[in-house]
């Protein structure tokens, strides 16, 4: 009887490493945070914006800063509580520095007023979100307030000159409105509201830091505008009217009186708002050196 077959054995040989596939490998790494690179650097900032009415904002809408596109709207959507509309947007590489607190936006749409005429290029083209940038080194963020106009006092304007005037109505004064001295624009109405017992109007005018010295304790305030007309059989037909911007709207004016020592106003002081100025305020003439221009 034959003795059976020996059954043959693999050999198995250990593989060694390959130094050729380090190189396309390492490419490979290199190749991809050159891409990631690029995307982020091609990439803007995202932010959302919450407005009460976005009419008039939809994807591709522009975000606008001194005429020149620094974002774009990705998405418009209602909150969660159905209550807003929030915009989704991408603001330009280049542009953001523009995502800091204080920065507010507003939907710019065509306004005519006798205070002012603006937005006439969403007319004939589409809406878009203008911006008010924030101080460029304040804390980063992402979220913001929308406002439903564009704001009256400008955040770099840091030295203006903010006073509260009492009446018992607010009557045609309204936002913007002129604050004339001499009949010479130094401020504006920058607000209105109830006072906490509703029995009178506050209202808040903001003076420009180089006529700030024209308000002392004792300046007094009216409400001036409009024309006024007498007639009189041996004195003719007379008008009177201050300037043109005040004939257009109401406004306010004041007066500050010659004093020895004049007197910076009081903190929170309140001044009253008058109907109309006593004959003696249109004669005070004091000499009042103003700040730099």
């Amino acid at each position: 009887m034959s003795e059976p077959d020996t059954i043959p054995r693999a050999k198995v040989r250990r593989r060694r490493f390959s130094f050729t596939w380090i190189v396309p490998l390492i490419a490979l790494v290199v190749l991809g945070y050159v891409v990631y690179q690029q995307v982020n650097r091609t990439r803007g900032t995202m932010i959302t914006i919450s407005f009460d009415n976005a009419q008039g904002i939809e994807p591709d809408s522009e975000i606008v800063h001194r005429g020149i596109r620094v974002g774009i709207v990705r998405d418009v959507e209602l909150s969660l509580d159905l209550n807003h509309a929030v915009v989704t947007a991408e603001l330009d590489p280049s542009a953001g520095t523009l995502a800091v607190e204080g920065s507010e936006f507003w939907v710019v749409r065509p306004q005519l007023s006798l205070q002012q005429v603006s937005g006439l290029d969403t007319l004939i083209g589409p809406n878009y979100i203008a911006l008010r940038p924030g101080d460029p080194t304040g804390a980063r963020v992402r979220a913001f307030e929308g406002r439903s106009s564009e704001p009256v006092l400008d955040p770099s304007e840091k030295s203006l000159l903010i006073l509260t005037l009492s009446t018992d109505r607010l009557g045609t004064l309204q936002t913007g409105a002129p604050v004339l001295y001499r009949e010479i624009r130094v401020g504006a109405v920058r607000s209105a509201r109830l006072d906490h017992d509703s029995t009178r109007v506050l209202v808040e005018i903001q003076i420009q830091p180089r006529y700030a010295p024209l308000i002392r304790r004792d300046t007094r305030f009216w409400r001036s505008g409009g024309v006024g007309v007498d007639f009189g059989i041996f004195s003719g037909l007379s008008v009177q009217a201050d300037s043109l911007e005040s004939v257009l709207s109401s406004s306010v004016s004041f007066a500050t009186p010659e004093t020895r020592k004049p007197e910076a106003p009081a903190p929170n002081q309140i001044f009253e708002l008058e109907d109309e100025p006593k004959d003696s305020w249109l004669e005070w003439s004091p000499a009042i050196e103003l700040g730099a221009p």
